[in-house]
């Protein structure tokens, strides 16, 4: 009588990353074109990695026209993957932020064996659905947002690895430091196209090391000098 073993090869551990995209009326033009042209070499990127110790899922979301959509579900990347956004609408980037939550604290989307998620958020403005928001706030005042706390709380999504980027110069960056909620991590400046190609760059090139790391658990966030001029960053 022969002995049978049954042998399940464990399914490979995701690393997710979750990219959020401001596509209100002002990122109309110039801007949304470069964000659509660096997604796009971004993918292209994440497509050539071999032999990833955490194989990265890619979620696309957009908040626009006081909608936010999730225009790819958390996933594998795939040839299929290519996005073309438009630009339209007022700014609800707090819903954004509980819809991003929502998705994080879900074992449907994010397994439990998930590796630590990465959030990335662009935009150029300031949020339209904050209530009582005003330019000058504090990070103390911002982090009180029941959008942002909501955010802060979760499980898991608490502890997600968070990079941002303001496009123009005009927004609050005290909005984009508290949703970073990491003083060792600045938030970029961009004032023109190139520095929205270096950033995503530089989020492609920090994702990337970290997949074929030893611990992709660990954040490997790349030194931003090495990718901007010192006036594009703000700590």
């Amino acid at each position: 009588m022969s002995l049978i073993t049954n042998y399940i090869k464990k399914e490979d551990r995701a690393l997710p990353v979750f990219i959020l995209v401001d596509v209100s009326g002002s990122m109309q033009g110039q801007k949304i074109g470069a964000v659509n042209v660096a997604l796009k070499e971004m993918i292209n990127s994440f497509k050539k990695i071999e032999n990833p110790k955490g194989v990265i899922e890619l979620s696309v979301i957009t908040f626009g026209d006081e909608q936010v959509n999730v225009v790819k579900p958390l996933s594998r990347i795939t040839e299929d993957d290519s996005f073309e956004l438009d630009a339209n609408g007022s700014t609800p980037m707090g819903k954004c932020f509980e819809t991003v939550a929502d998705l994080i604290e879900d074992y449907g989307v994010v397994s439990s064996r998930s590796f630590t998620p990465t959030i990335v958020l662009i935009s150029d403005g300031n949020p339209t659905d904050f209530l009582n928001y005003h330019t000058g706030m504090s990070i103390e005042e911002i982090m009180n947002w029941p959008s942002l706390v909501k955010l802060n709380s979760g499980t898991r999504s608490s502890k997600a690895t968070r990079l941002a980027m303001g496009i123009g110069g005009d927004q609050d960056y005290n909005i984009l430091k508290s949703f970073i909620n990491n003083e060792s991590i600045p938030v970029i400046k961009a004032t023109d196209t190139q520095t929205i190609s270096r950033f995503f760059d530089w989020v492609t090139m920090s994702i990337s090391v970290r997949s074929v790391s030893s611990n992709p658990n660990k954040a490997s966030i790349l030194d931003a000098d090495d990718y901007f001029d010192k006036e594009d960053i703000e700590f």
